[in-house]
Protein backbone atom coordinates (compact mmCIF):
# COMPACT_ATOMS: atom_id res chain seq x y z
CA UNK A 1 0.00 0.00 0.00
CA UNK A 2 2.95 2.59 1.02
CA UNK A 3 4.46 1.66 -2.04
CA UNK A 4 1.50 2.33 -4.12
CA UNK A 5 0.56 5.65 -2.29
CA UNK A 6 4.29 6.72 -2.87
CA UNK A 7 3.79 6.35 -6.81
CA UNK A 8 0.65 7.94 -7.20
CA UNK A 9 2.49 11.35 -4.85
CA UNK A 10 6.02 11.06 -7.28
CA UNK A 11 3.85 10.77 -10.54
CA UNK A 12 1.78 14.03 -9.38
CA UNK A 13 4.97 15.41 -8.38
CA UNK A 14 6.77 14.83 -11.96
CA UNK A 15 3.59 16.06 -13.65
CA UNK A 16 4.07 19.53 -11.55
CA UNK A 17 7.56 19.76 -12.20
CA UNK A 18 7.67 18.61 -15.89
CA UNK A 19 4.74 21.66 -16.46
CA UNK A 20 7.31 24.17 -14.59
CA UNK A 21 10.74 23.78 -15.01
CA UNK A 22 11.67 23.51 -19.16
CA UNK A 23 14.85 21.35 -18.27
CA UNK A 24 12.00 18.18 -17.82
CA UNK A 25 9.87 16.63 -20.21
CA UNK A 26 7.99 13.52 -21.01
CA UNK A 27 8.73 12.16 -24.37
CA UNK A 28 5.94 11.42 -26.69
CA UNK A 29 1.83 10.95 -24.71
CA UNK A 30 -0.29 11.93 -27.30
CA UNK A 31 -3.58 11.30 -25.06
CA UNK A 32 -4.20 11.63 -21.22
CA UNK A 33 -4.41 8.29 -21.04
CA UNK A 34 -1.10 7.44 -21.53
CA UNK A 35 0.34 10.51 -19.49
CA UNK A 36 -1.44 9.29 -16.88
CA UNK A 37 0.05 5.58 -17.51
CA UNK A 38 3.77 7.34 -17.83
CA UNK A 39 3.78 9.23 -15.30
CA UNK A 40 2.45 6.56 -12.68
CA UNK A 41 5.52 4.28 -14.64
CA UNK A 42 7.82 6.86 -14.14
CA UNK A 43 6.47 7.66 -10.59
CA UNK A 44 7.21 3.80 -9.51
CA UNK A 45 10.82 4.30 -10.94
CA UNK A 46 11.22 6.91 -8.93
CA UNK A 47 10.13 5.26 -5.86
CA UNK A 48 11.90 2.27 -6.12
CA UNK A 49 15.60 4.19 -6.68
CA UNK A 50 14.76 6.38 -3.64
CA UNK A 51 13.78 3.08 -1.39
CA UNK A 52 16.80 1.02 -2.87
CA UNK A 53 19.66 3.24 -3.77
CA UNK A 54 18.71 6.24 -1.72
CA UNK A 55 19.61 5.12 1.44
CA UNK A 56 23.26 3.75 0.16
CA UNK A 57 23.97 7.32 -1.05
CA UNK A 58 22.67 8.91 2.06
CA UNK A 59 25.46 6.70 4.30
CA UNK A 60 28.33 7.22 1.41
CA UNK A 61 27.83 10.49 1.75
CA UNK A 62 27.22 11.30 5.57
CA UNK A 63 30.04 13.65 5.97
CA UNK A 64 28.92 15.86 3.42
CA UNK A 65 25.51 15.94 5.00
CA UNK A 66 27.07 16.37 8.47
CA UNK A 67 29.08 19.55 6.97
CA UNK A 68 26.19 20.88 5.03
CA UNK A 69 23.66 20.67 8.34
CA UNK A 70 21.88 18.68 5.79
CA UNK A 71 21.81 20.43 2.42
CA UNK A 72 23.25 18.26 0.28
CA UNK A 73 20.37 15.90 0.57
CA UNK A 74 18.98 18.40 -2.29
CA UNK A 75 21.79 17.11 -4.44
CA UNK A 76 21.34 13.59 -3.16
CA UNK A 77 17.65 13.88 -4.47
CA UNK A 78 18.48 15.48 -7.41
CA UNK A 79 21.18 12.50 -8.61
CA UNK A 80 18.30 10.21 -7.34
CA UNK A 81 15.91 12.32 -10.28
CA UNK A 82 18.83 11.87 -13.05
CA UNK A 83 19.10 8.10 -12.46
CA UNK A 84 15.28 7.89 -13.08
CA UNK A 85 16.28 9.97 -16.18
CA UNK A 86 18.55 7.81 -17.23
CA UNK A 87 16.75 4.13 -16.07
CA UNK A 88 13.08 5.40 -17.62
CA UNK A 89 15.77 6.78 -20.95
CA UNK A 90 16.21 2.80 -21.27
CA UNK A 91 12.64 1.52 -20.71
CA UNK A 92 11.93 4.61 -23.64
CA UNK A 93 14.17 2.64 -25.91
CA UNK A 94 11.77 -0.94 -25.04
CA UNK A 95 8.55 0.78 -25.24
CA UNK A 96 8.98 1.42 -28.29
CA UNK A 97 8.46 -1.63 -29.61
CA UNK A 98 5.13 -1.62 -27.93
CA UNK A 99 3.95 1.53 -29.75
CA UNK A 100 4.06 3.21 -26.52
CA UNK A 101 6.35 5.62 -25.87
CA UNK A 102 7.08 5.90 -22.01
CA UNK A 103 9.86 8.29 -19.83
CA UNK A 104 11.36 11.04 -18.25
CA UNK A 105 14.25 13.12 -19.98
CA UNK A 106 15.79 15.83 -17.64
CA UNK A 107 17.98 18.00 -19.38
CA UNK A 108 20.21 19.33 -16.88
CA UNK A 109 21.48 19.00 -13.15
CA UNK A 110 20.11 22.15 -12.35
CA UNK A 111 16.61 20.94 -13.38
CA UNK A 112 17.00 17.60 -11.48
CA UNK A 113 17.50 19.30 -8.32
CA UNK A 114 14.55 21.84 -8.51
CA UNK A 115 12.13 19.40 -9.93
CA UNK A 116 13.09 16.48 -6.76
CA UNK A 117 12.44 19.67 -4.79
CA UNK A 118 8.76 20.03 -6.35
CA UNK A 119 8.53 16.15 -6.25
CA UNK A 120 9.62 15.95 -2.71
CA UNK A 121 7.03 18.60 -1.90
CA UNK A 122 3.60 17.25 -3.74
CA UNK A 123 4.53 13.49 -2.81
CA UNK A 124 4.67 14.40 1.16
CA UNK A 125 1.48 16.48 0.86
CA UNK A 126 -0.04 13.48 -1.09
CA UNK A 127 1.08 10.66 1.25
CA UNK A 128 0.83 12.63 4.20
CA UNK A 129 -3.10 12.57 2.89
CA UNK A 130 -3.44 9.11 1.06
CA UNK A 131 -0.85 7.63 3.34
CA UNK A 132 -1.21 4.81 6.57
CA UNK A 133 -2.14 6.37 9.47
CA UNK A 134 -0.41 5.29 13.01
CA UNK A 135 -2.93 6.33 15.69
Amino acid sequence: MDLMVRTVGNAAGLWLAVALLPGMAVPGAPSLMLTIVNLLLVGLVLALVNSLIKPVAKVVAFPLYVVTFGLFALIVNGAMLMLTSWITDLLAGVSIGAGMTLGLHVETFGAAVLGSLIVSIVSAVIVGLLGPRDY
